[in-house]
């Protein structure tokens, strides 16, 4: 009878643990549920579209032309070494040569209404004072001294002959004269003597030869520079004077 029992009793016995084991290792129902971030309510943002990036392409530089005519044109009328300054020791007075072009300063300040007297045969230039110039009629006469210089560089004192006082002119020298100096001031001019017609032609550069290099000397240097002492007739003492009225 107790073998019985025992019999009886052993699978329910073993039942009964299987049942704790399974119960102790089965979650429940509220346990099944598993947390997963994608089930969280979160708040929609809405992001404005972003536009997709431009193709990035390079341009390979282009080799500068070795015998580009760019790089060897001169930019100035004179070609100086660095850092040497050119010296003024000679400023003629005379007309430009029918062979160069020039160009006439613009400022006032290098110009000189003045009395000249020419020595045709010795090719001599001399500045006079007024006085003196108005005790010599017929010998002086007036004109403008302006600053000029030509496209190789060469500086001079153009002595442009002046109106007449009484506002007539006596030939068409002296008229195209300044209508060359006025074409000069802001182009690059070149004035032929017309010995046939009694004027002179002016020519004007069609292409640009680049800005003048003016000095760097004051009117007052250039007379000096242009006369000295030799070249300016003070008052009638002067040798030149005297020979002119025949005291010597």
């Amino acid at each position: 009878m107790k073998n019985e029992l025992a019999t009886n009793l052993a699978p329910t016995a073993e039942a009964s643990h299987q049942a704790v084991e399974s119960s102790a290792f089965t979650p429940s129902a509220n346990e099944t549920k598993e947390f997963r971030m994608d089930q969280v309510p979160f708040p929609s943002v809405s992001h404005p579209p972003i536009p997709p990036m431009p193709p990035v392409t390079q341009v390979a530089a282009e080799a500068p032309d070795p015998f580009d005519p760019s790089q060897f044109a001169a930019n100035s009328t004179v070609v100086g070494e660095a850092g040497v300054i050119k010296v003024l020791l000679a400023c003629p007075v005379r007309k430009p040569n029918k062979q160069e072009f020039v160009r006439v300063h613009p400022d006032p300040d290098y110009r000189l209404a003045a009395h000249i007297l020419e020595l045709k045969t010795e090719q001599e230039t001399y500045l006079v004072m007024p006085e003196v110039a108005a005790a010599l009629p017929g010998e002086t006469r007036l004109v403008t001294l302006m600053l000029t210089v030509s496209r190789q560089g060469n500086v001079f004192l153009w002595p442009v002959p002046a109106p007449n006082p009484q506002g007539r002119e006596n030939h068409h020298w002296g008229r195209t004269a300044r209508s060359a100096v006025d074409q000069g001031v802001n182009r690059w001019v070149r004035v032929v003597s017309n010995m046939s017609q009694g004027f002179y032609d002016v020519f004007v550069a069609n292409v640009d030869l680049g800005n003048p290099v003016w000095p760097r000397e004051s009117l007052r240097d250039l007379l000096a520079i242009a006369f000295g002492n030799t070249f300016i007739i003070r008052d009638l003492s002067h040798p030149v004077i005297k020979r002119l009225t025949g005291q010597s």
